[in-house]
């Protein structure tokens, strides 16, 4: 099977950079590539990124190809604009701090209601248009977990790059799927070369070969993909015009109930609860080797949060566990995260990067199995009496918060959010 648009890039790559050079200013691509995660971390307050991802999948039967633009605004407080352009359609998702309306253009409809806890609404059905809102707003969370995430790299020739009219002096670092620290897939090998901005240590353009299978029943079906993205507008801390926080309805446009497809869905909600039950002794392991018994914490009252830098829904609820444990830990709250990744080191990384200061552990296999976990993110919590009162997936900040308040008097201020 042959498939001429990744040999004749291939070639190009080769023949183009030949021996690779290392560059100057870095002389180890990964210590690069760590302080391009740092940039995007220290970017979350507020920033504005923009997208266009170009790709082509092929296997001997079928030729797919898609363009996909895709634009991330974050203000201050709860202002967030969202838009996305593709073959599923035009979304726009915006929020003036009170109000959030997510519009499906060519449908000429849409819906609206107060901003919620969590902050912006993602969608349960992951499918199309729902699926570029998902992917926009986590644009700058994903790099920054993309950059932070190979353990070998290798430098290419720097080159300048054009960028939607624009010049960029850039690194150029190649990986594949085997540098990285997630659990290897044999059935994936994957090439990619990053274009570093070198003034912003930002990517200005990734250019991805891969090779996968698409699984159907028993038959996995090999195909190739090459997906190439650049990001024309990188901008953290930016001067941010109010109008774009605000959004009115075209007059001809329907306000509906909801955008999603009508999908009998199963519940989020845990197949086994454990609200009520005793927690179980478990022991917690730190990537620096120490641990501790949860049994140590007995007279506090402890929230445990599973997740995993691969987890985009965790990721996503981060910053909402954060501002619940900063309004209680000042009343005897214990946070403990409990991280699900290959290795323990990119989880303390990732909470290092954001400041996060709470302590963090690594699944062994029994800690997620005694809390009868079978998906993340969930988030568990322990009264002082070491009873589960609070047992949940996805995040839901409200929810957590009105089970933290009824702790006690001393927690009953939780409950009112003081999201930023």
């Amino acid at each position: 099977m042959k498939f001429s648009l990744f040999a004749l890039c291939s070639v190009l790559l080769v023949g183009k950079w030949g021996q690779a050079q290392i560059a100057q200013e870095f002389s180890d691509p990964v210590v690069l590539l760590q302080e391009v995660a740092r940039t995007y971390a220290a970017g979350a307050d507020t920033f504005r990124m923009e997208a266009i991802e170009e790709s082509v999948s092929e296997n001997e039967f079928q030729h797919l190809w898609r363009k996909t633009y895709r634009t991330a605004i974050k203000g201050t407080g709860k202002l967030y604009r969202i838009e996305t352009h593709s073959g599923s359609g035009s979304y726009i998702q915006v929020s003036d701090g009170e109000t959030e309306w997510i519009s499906q253009m060519e449908g000429k409809a849409y819906v609206k209601h107060p901003v919620p806890a969590n902050w912006p609404t993602m969608p349960r059905v992951m499918s199309g248009g729902n699926f570029e809102i998902s992917s926009a707003w986590r644009m700058r969370t994903y790099l920054e977990v993309e950059a932070a995430r190979f353990k070998r790299a290798a430098f290419l020739p720097e080159e300048t790059i054009q960028v939607e009219g624009h010049s960029f002096s850039c690194y150029v670092v190649r990986v594949t799927s085997s540098d990285s620290d997630l659990a290897a897939n044999p059935e994936l090998h994957s090439e990619t070369t990053i274009w570093i901005d070198k003034k912003m240590l930002v990517f200005r353009k990734q250019m991805e070969q891969i090779h996968n299978y698409s699984i159907i029943g028993e038959v996995h079906i090999p195909h190739d993909e090459l997906r190439i993205t650049v990001y024309p507008v990188i901008d953290f801390q930016p001067k941010l015009d109010t109008a774009l926080f605000h959004f009115s309805p075209p007059a001809d446009s329907r306000l509906l109930a909801s955008l999603e497809p009508h999908i009998d869905l199963p519940s989020m909600k845990p197949s086994a609860p454990m609200t009520g039950e005793q927690a179980p002794d478990v022991q917690f392991h730190a990537a620096n080797g120490s641990s501790v018994s949860l049994k140590s914490f007995e007279g506090k009252p402890v929230l445990i949060d599973f997740w995993a830098t691969w987890c985009g829904p965790c990721l996503l609820s981060m910053p909402s566990l954060a501002r619940v444990y900063s309004d209680a830990k000042g009343k005897g709250l214990v946070l403990l995260s409990v991280d699900e990744d290959n290795l323990a080191e990119s989880a303390t990384s990732y909470l290092a990067r954001h400041n996060y200061d709470w302590a963090n552990y690594h699944e062994d296999g029994k800690i997620g199995k005694a809390f009868k976990n079978d998906r993340i993110p969930l988030t568990v919590l322990i009264d002082a009496k070491g009873k589960i009162v609070y047992y949940d997936f996805g995040g839901d900040e409200a929810g957590l918060r009105s089970a933290i308040a009824a702790l006690g008097p001393e927690f009953s201020s939780t409950k009112a959010s003081t999201a930023k």
